[in-house]
């Protein structure tokens, strides 16, 4: 009992500093948000207003100068035209009307756009909550609303004999209001999820884990235990006084051993050395001093770079598409998201094999020269076939990366934990793609497509910079197992010998993966702009799926510990995905597609993690592979899924529109869970008769 509080103690505190450090980030970016709507307001306003007044004296001056040249007032003709014109050439103008003034009388001889608003519709219900933001934030803030409509008199020898009025379209301010909001919001969305994340890894690795070590060592040596203590990395005030404990423990052990020399055999001699074995004298700890926080933050950053351009990049290979391109433009705006992924798939076998050669961290430095190299070449492409180079050696860095990367966190994980431990590799790519989607769309409607990828190689560099100083090289080594002879090393034939992974793999994995990269990264995208959506509304849909994974996929990889069963999560997530598709049938519209993605995310937060620890489960039957080698395995296999996606879902958009293509996948993908269902139960049937 007395071990076990101050583990609770430091968890309290982990939690304590989590909840609270969450709470002040809320709080400062609801202020944030609002001061910067309030701002937003304050500063665009004048301008509309200046630009209201413009359009009215261009008007004015045109009456005037008819009427300067002989043409009476009241007979000027298509002035009504010539209003409507300008509305239409300037859509931050409600409407406009030239209303004469003639005996305190007003009588409108032009005007445009001047009805009654239309009603409130549920397609408002974003710019209504943005105004009534906008109004909250003007209170407080002190702020004017401005006025909304500007006029401006026509005059003819000094008499006004009209007066032009042009009224400021609230629908446009609070349209520019609604984008500017979300592109807030996401951004304060990607701090607060990074400074998480440096939350978490530094409270960890400074805090948990060394008080944790110092806990471990005072307990064992309350009971006896003088061993070598592990000594870890982080406080060095913990360090030290760890290294203390074990110096004292080391001269203990040296002051026995040479009282034991100089006995010659005999009871006493024996009595010391039963000693030294029973105070475990000669023992040193053994485990490693990495965790799992050493690859958090330099995987991160990686993968938010990498993420920087999926919400355009088919969109991106449209628009420098050539003629001298090796396929036409519908099928060159897939290819390169089906390039990149056959190049992890064909490349992910010998990266898991150059990490048990050359070690983890010493992949993940090398990883990111191909990954920069690739982002270069997209930042000087001419045409698609450079963008199809350039993603093809950025896939080389990608898979070395992830595998190294994957590989550590499984190496420091105990096997009880493993879901857990695969879950936050999940979490960490989650939580990147959700922050680099959203931003790099808005750094793309801002800055364009191409400086998003100087953007992402900066951040890759960071990312080399964090792997180098963070990631460690005391791993355990990884277990070897020796083959039956006469087996086959090759990584297919182990493959095709393992029933229960080809099933896996083939049933639920791949379907996952065509999902992922034909539905989500090049269908939602060009579906999307088809209904007119901007590249910012894409990435901010897009950015829903990983924003939803990231707290779930915790709680359902936790769920899958305790219960055991991976496996049946697994094929219940496949078999709910392919129906949660067949809600974009026959339904056009944005709102649709973001529930779609919305429930996508629920969905693979329930599979993502048990995907991978059920397949390591039917992997490790195999007595010929290592942990990274069914890592490897697995990566491969699944990429298949990733480079047919975007040439099945292509393929089919030739032919069909966007809901049936939708169907037809969704059905696809049920079917196939529902086929692993009926498999399982016969295999375990089968099992329990043998």
């Amino acid at each position: 009992m007395s071990q076990a509080k101050p583990v609770n103690l430091m968890q309290g505190f982990s939690r304590r500093l989590f909840l609270s450090t969450t709470v002040a980030m809320v709080l400062a970016a609801f202020f944030s948000l609002m001061v910067t709507v309030s701002e937003f307001n304050a500063g665009l306003r004048p301008f509309l207003e200046d630009k209201a007044r413009a359009v009215a004296v261009a008007v004015q001056r045109d009456i005037e100068y008819a009427m300067e040249i002989g043409i009476p007032f009241e007979e000027i003709r298509g002035l009504d035209e010539h209003v409507d014109e300008l509305i239409a050439a300037h859509p931050e103008i409600k409407g406009m009307r030239v209303v004469a003034l003639t005996d305190a009388a007003e009588r409108a001889m032009g005007q445009a756009g001047m009805g009654a608003d239309p009603s409130p519709s549920a397609g408002s219900f974003a710019s209504n909550i943005i105004e009534e933001i906008r109004s909250v934030a003007a209170t407080l803030l002190g702020r004017s609303s401005g006025i909304d409509v500007v006029s401006v008199n026509v005059a003819r020898y000094g008499v006004a004999l009209a007066r032009v009025e042009a009224t400021i379209d609230e629908t446009y301010l609070n349209g520019k209001m609604t984008s500017i909001f979300f592109d807030t919001l996401v951004i304060l969305i990607a701090v607060a999820l990074v400074a998480l994340e440096v939350v978490v890894v530094v409270s960890a690795s400074q805090l948990t884990e060394p008080f944790r070590l110092a806990e471990t060592a005072l307990n064992k040596r309350v009971v006896g235990d003088l061993r070598q203590y592990q000594v870890g990395r982080g406080s060095r005030l913990i360090m030290r006084f760890i290294q203390r404990l074990n110096a004292q423990n080391a001269h203990l052990r040296d002051r026995l051993t040479d009282a034991a020399s100089k006995l010659k055999q005999g009871a006493k001699r024996t009595a010391l050395e039963a000693f030294g074995q029973k105070r475990f004298l000669y023992v040193t700890d053994a485990r490693t001093g990495a965790s799992i926080m050493d690859a958090r933050i330099p995987l991160f950053v990686f993968s938010f770079a990498e993420e920087l351009h999926k919400s355009f990049l088919p969109l991106f290979v449209a628009e420098f598409h050539t003629e001298s391109d090796l396929f036409a433009r519908d099928i060159m705006m897939g290819l390169p998201i089906s390039a990149f992924m056959f190049v992890i798939a064909v490349f992910t076998p010998f990266a898991g094999r150059l990490v048990d050669k050359f070690g983890n961290k010493t992949l993940f430095m090398a990883g990111l020269i191909p990954a920069i190299a690739g982002y270069l070449i997209c930042y000087f492409a001419g045409s698609a076939n450079d963008i199809l180079i350039g993603r093809s050696m950025t896939a080389v860095g990608y898979a070395v990366i992830t595998i190294s990367s994957q590989s550590y966190i499984a190496a420091v994980v105990p096997p009880e934990n493993r879901a857990r431990g695969m879950a936050i590799f999940v979490g960490v790519l989650m939580t990147a793609t959700m922050c680099g989607t959203a931003i790099g769309a808005i750094l793309a409607d801002w800055l364009g497509y191409k400086p998003v990828f100087l953007i992402a190689t900066a951040f890759s560099m960071l990312a080399g910079l964090l792997g180098w100083s963070m990631l460690s090289t005391d791993l355990p080594a990884p277990e070897a197992k020796k083959s039956p002879a006469g087996a086959s090393r090759s990584p297919i034939a182990i493959l095709m010998r393992n029933t229960q992974f080809v099933l896996i793999v083939l049933l639920c994995a791949i379907p996952a993966k065509v999902i992922l990269t034909g539905v989500l990264y090049l269908f939602v995208p060009i579906y999307l702009a088809s209904l007119d959506a901007s590249q910012s509304e894409i990435g901010r849909i897009m950015m829903v799926y990983s924003l939803i994974i990231i707290p779930i996929s915790p709680l359902a990889s936790g769920f899958a510990d305790r219960l055991g069963k991976n496996l049946w999560m697994v094929i219940g997530a496949t078999v709910m995905s392919g129906i949660v598709l067949l809600g974009l049938y026959q339904s056009a519209s944005v709102a649709a597609v973001l529930a779609v993605v919305a429930a996508l995310g629920v969905v693979h937060a329930c599979l993502k993690a048990p995907l991978i620890v059920a397949a390591m489960e039917a992997a490790e039957q195999s007595p010929d592979i290592t942990r990274t080698g069914a890592l490897s395995l697995l990566r491969t296999s699944e990429r298949i899924g990733s480079v047919i996606g975007p040439v099945v879902v292509a393929a089919l958009l030739v032919v069909l529109d966007y809901g049936q293509v939708a169907a037809i996948i969704g059905v696809c993908v049920a079917a196939l869970g529902l086929i692993m269902a009926l498999l399982s139960l016969k295999r375990g049937k089968g099992a329990a008769h043998a």
